[in-house]
């Protein structure tokens, strides 16, 4: 998975210390252009050992949390 990553332009890193809750590893890319990023999340998803991608193009988001020094203020997505 890693050298995959590398071949896309990131620069893979192990996080240490931490694992999934079923004991998986996780790779942070560092580096990555990411200019579609719903086509680099399904690329990098057909990865052969690939769980799971944190870009999370293919679906909005429901709601935004914005923290700042006077509190967290939670926004509904637009269109949800």
């Amino acid at each position: 998975v890693a050298r995959e990553l590398a071949r896309l332009g990131g620069r893979p890193v192990w996080r240490e210390g931490t694992v999934t809750d079923n004991g998986g590893q996780i790779l942070d890319v560092h580096g990555l252009a990411i200019a579609d990023p719903v086509t680099l999340e399904r690329e990098i998803n057909q990865i052969a050992g690939v769980v799971t991608v944190g870009l999370f193009a293919q679906r909005g988001a429901d709601l935004l949390l914005i923290g700042s020094d006077s509190g967290v203020q939670t926004l509904a997505a637009r269109g949800r």
